[in-house]
């Protein structure tokens, strides 16, 4: 059975990303408020890449092509290398190279993300990972976070607090339909998602430079998302939330880290 959501012939043909099993966020999670955001004092606007969505959305790696560097049976490497000239510099203004790396185990996958700035200037940036999960009958999903912040009318972050009952998965619970699009914080980096019917369990294990999980549970849909990211949504417009995650990487710096899938069978 897959544990990811399939891709089909139709996306893989059409370039249909958001229809895929897995895509990067880099080099930025989630939304940036309208496109807009000022960095060092100059103000920046950015393609608004979703069709008539207001907002800029998880950067501009995942609607770009992508280099395969190396790959054999048990692994891939796949580069990109952003430069910000002309038309580009609207998916986002700064020079990057980012890499992905998966690895195939018996038991499952690691996927290593790498951003590393190449700008002659500081660079705001954030990594983040976008699985999508089957949603099947009795799906049950276990994670921690310390709070959450809900999404207003605008699709932006307010506030943090507490994690409240209906959305909180400490205890292993079925997931049904709790109508999430959320960014959690404090989250401790492991989650698992279980099939009882198939009697199989997905474990998530990331780095610790993911504090953060976006949980997506749309309503009467046949999948959901339970994503990994560095950062809380439109970090980069709210400085003044404590530990909202974002990164500032110097000319030449890197940021690296790893999600692993592991898979479990149930007795």
């Amino acid at each position: 059975m897959a544990l990811m959501r399939e891709t089909s012939e139709h996306a893989l043909r059409d370039g249909l990303v958001r229809q895929t099993s897995c895509y990067p966020l880099i080099p930025y999670s989630n939304r940036i408020a309208h496109g807009r955001f000022s960095f060092d004092g100059i103000e920046h606007r950015l393609a608004l890449n979703f069709g008539d969505h207001p907002h800029s959305i998880h950067g501009n790696a995942w609607q770009k092509p992508w280099q395969v560097a190396e790959a054999d049976g048990t692994h891939c490497r796949l580069v990109l290398v952003h430069r910000p000239e002309g038309g580009e510099a609207r998916g986002w203004p700064f020079a990057y190279r980012a890499e992905q790396l998966l690895t195939l185990s018996p038991n499952g996958l690691t996927l290593t993300l790498s951003l590393k700035s190449e700008d002659h200037r500081a660079m705001p940036a954030g990594l983040g990972l976008h699985p999508f999960f089957p949603k099947r009958s009795g799906v049950r999903l276990q994670f921690a976070a310390e709070r959450v912040y809900p999404s207003g009318s605008d699709s932006l972050p307010m506030d943090g607090i507490p994690v409240p009952a209906g959305w909180s998965y400490r205890s292993m619970r079925e997931l049904g339909e709790p109508r999430l699009d959320n960014c959690f914080a404090g989250w401790d980096g492991k989650a698992r998602i279980v099939y009882d019917q198939e009697k199989i369990a997905l474990r998530v294990d990331a780095d610790p430079l993911f504090g953060h999980l976006v949980v997506y549970v749309p309503h009467g849909r046949d999948f959901f998302a339970v994503e990994p990211v560095s950062h809380l949504n439109n970090a980069i417009n709210r400085p003044d939330l404590t530990g909202h995650g974002l990164k500032v990487l110097k000319p030449g710096e890197r940021v690296t880290a790893q999600v692993r899938f592991d898979v479990e069978a149930l007795s």
